[in-house]
């Protein structure tokens, strides 16, 4: 690139920025509204049932083609959501209570530090509606759904995990209980609704909307009048569907039965009632944005769609489920639209789910906390095709139940824990490659012990998307020792240096 190249660059979004704050100046803050669902996937093509979603944001956005998860688990990703932390910062480790999902350890170090309460000091109404986190007002928990965690002005938040009927609710500190009639009772449309009221009370002054849907989570209960949808759809047959590989660790390879005909058909069936669900959340999407336009705030609004992990239906020789370090588990929707977005386009620049709360923070004008580990993505948002050309790394990690006593076990995450690294060259910039390095541990501790670590593997993703291929045995013991370096370094960074480690030179 020449000298006049880049001043041109640097100029053209200088210039961007200064009508992006003068628009706003004029306006007043922008609003934000961050639409998060429950496990769904972006491999496996779940965006192509949602021509509401496409319309109405994808087309009038900019959408992340390598928006990653840094742990593929509920509980865990959502409080890496809400802290903008690595799990080993925030120490919700699993689902469990025991892992600290919602427990007092959670209320003690982070629930006071969340988007919400920075959030509301930047100046904002703040409203959470829907799935919080996974053990929420549980009564293992310790709390009751009187509590309402600090820095959000209206809570409607479902009690414990995902629910389409029967379920409570903590609606503004009070219980709220409901059966299984449709009109009363189906919690995305009741998410929809309260979202909908949110926006007609509170369009008078900026305001941050956390709208957290339970589709496609399990048991994917579809609305009765989608029930029927797709009746002739079957779960995409992948290049590892079914594939049963002989040099993964040792869920993959011996901890799985092969997939037979009846467990095809249950992972069909599964995949069907959850892109059924998903034709609820496009309604759910189609409903914001018309009240956004009747209340006049449309064109000072921030729209952002996203899920807290992937999903993998048959890959690896597994059924429904997610816990692996694997793309299907690990990439997921991450769409954006508003003042000073492009419009139909789509980006190869990085998106963490530990950057939304400091790009939140950052686009309403607050200021971004030290201790957070993410970064904000406002640049990349307003000049998507600038931010292209580096190679991007970073961390993910998973902590299997195996350490928490008397917790039932799904059937993959008893002994399965991992680390590893990811990295991603999406121009081929650098001259290097997007990798997928990972170690195994035979405990499921925390934090990690060198001495268990058990297997590694190594994937070279421009080659080998779909992973089904360790090279780890081939790779040179210099290159691995690097990596190896590279993730101890990574384990015990904390803010400014895990950002910083995302700069690095791997290859």
């Amino acid at each position: 690139m020449s000298h006049t190249q880049g001043f041109n660059m640097t100029f053209s979004f200088t210039a961007l920025l200064l009508l992006v704050s003068a628009f706003i100046y004029a306006h007043g803050k922008p609003n934000i509204v961050y639409i998060l669902t429950d496990d769904q996937d972006i491999r496996l093509g779940s965006l192509d049932v949602q021509p509401k979603l496409r319309s109405l944001v994808i087309e009038q956005g900019i959408m992340f083609e390598n928006a990653y998860v840094t742990t593929p688990v509920c509980c865990p990703s959502r409080s890496s959501i809400l802290t903008g932390k690595y799990v080993h910062n925030h120490r919700t480790y699993e689902n469990g209570v025991g892992s600290g999902c919602d427990a007092q350890s959670w209320r003690d170090l982070n629930e006071h530090k969340t988007m919400g309460p920075y959030m509301s000091k930047a100046g904002y109404t703040t409203g959470f509606f829907g799935k919080y986190l996974n053990n929420y007002a549980q009564g293992s928990s310790g709390i009751t759904v009187e509590h309402i965690p600090p820095g959000w002005d209206r809570w409607y938040t479902l009690v414990g995990n995902s629910k389409f009927y029967n379920y409570e609710v903590s609606n503004q500190g009070q219980s709220e209980k409901h059966g299984s009639n449709y009109t009363e009772d189906y919690f995305t449309d009741r998410v929809r609704d309260e979202a909908v009221d949110f926006i007609k009370k509170s369009a008078d002054k900026p305001f941050f909307m956390y709208v957290a849907t339970p589709a496609p989570h399990r048991p994917a209960t579809p609305a009765p009048q989608y029930a029927n949808m797709f009746s002739d759809k079957v779960a995409p047959r992948t290049p590892s569907y079914g594939f049963a590989a002989p040099d993964k660790h040792w869920i993959i390879t011996n901890g799985t039965p092969p997939l037979t005909p009846e467990t095809t058909q249950v992972v069909d069936e599964l995949y069907r009632d959850r892109i059924r669900t998903l034709v609820s959340v496009d309604d759910l999407v189609e409903a914001i944005v018309n009240e956004l336009k009747n209340a006049g705030v449309m064109d000072n609004t921030y729209i952002f769609y996203n899920s807290d992990h992937g999903y993998h239906l048959g890959e690896n020789n597994q059924q429904g489920e997610k816990r692996q370090p694997y793309d299907e588990n690990i990439r997921v929707p991450f769409i954006a639209m508003g003042p000073g977005i492009p419009k139909n386009q789509k980006t190869s620049a990085l998106a963490l789910n530990i950057d939304m709360a400091p790009t939140f923070i950052d686009l309403g004008g607050g200021e971004i906390p030290d201790d957070m580990d993410g970064i904000s993505l406002k640049s990349a948002l307003m000049s998507p095709i600038e931010q292209e050309e580096a190679q991007y790394h970073f961390m993910l990690e998973y902590y299997g139940e195996g350490h928490v006593a008397g917790l039932g076990f799904l059937h993959d995450c008893n002994n399965n824990t991992w680390v590893a690294l990811r990295s991603v060259d999406p121009k081929n910039a650098n001259g290097n490659k997007d990798i997928l390095y990972a170690r195994f541990y035979l405990k499921d501790d925390f934090p990690v012990q060198q001495s268990e670590i058990y297997f590694r593997e190594y994937f070279e993703l421009d080659e080998d998307p779909w992973e089904k291929v360790n090279l780890a045995s081939s790779l040179p013991k210099e290159q691995m020792q690097k990596f190896e370096e590279i993730l101890d370094t990574w384990y015990k960074c904390s803010g400014v240096s895990c950002r910083n480690l995302r700069k690095i030179t791997l290859l």
